[in-house]
């Protein structure tokens, strides 16, 4: 066989291997986006079906120190949900299915929350459900630590 035959066969065997190869790695990456952004819209579905049975008082005054609604089985029932959905994307993260980009968002209104006066007023009441899920209930505690630290470094200052 001709020399250059030959190399143009191997030459063209290799761009065809790095080709695949590129088109398979892009068809991954964009199945990644896909079921990320799937599970970013069913979450989202589901945060905003926990805040729609919410007790109207306790809606706005979720982030409000100085205004907590009085307890009641609607409400703890709400925070129960809520914190069902705080863990199941805890694990997702933890556990390498979620992306970081998405966790990053979802991350911050997390703690916000878990850090409310409201739900840790529920907290004692609630950790139980999460005995099976230590990683989750460390980490709740963490933040809660962590923001009573700040608050109590801010009003010493």
């Amino acid at each position: 066989m001709d020399p250059y035959i030959d190399y143009l066969l191997r030459y063209v065997t290799a761009a065809g291997v790095i080709a695949t190869f590129l088109s398979v790695a892009v068809a991954i990456r964009n199945v990644r986006r896909q079921i990320d952004a799937e599970i970013l819209m069913k979450y989202a579905e589901r945060y905003e079906h926990i805040l729609d049975k919410f007790p109207h008082d306790a809606l706005f005054a979720r982030f409000d120190s100085r205004a907590l609604p009085p307890q009641s089985a609607q409400l703890t029932l709400c925070l129960l949900k809520y914190l069902n959905l705080c863990s199941e994307e805890f694990y997702l993260w933890k556990n390498g299915y979620l992306a970081k980009s998405v966790w990053v968002v979802w991350e911050g209104d997390l703690k916000r929350m878990i850090a409310s006066p409201l739900v840790q007023r529920s907290w004692p009441l609630l950790r139980g459900e999460y005995l099976s899920h230590l990683d989750f209930i460390e980490y709740v505690e963490r933040v809660q630590a962590e923001h009573r630290s700040s608050r109590a470094a801010a009003a010493s200052a």
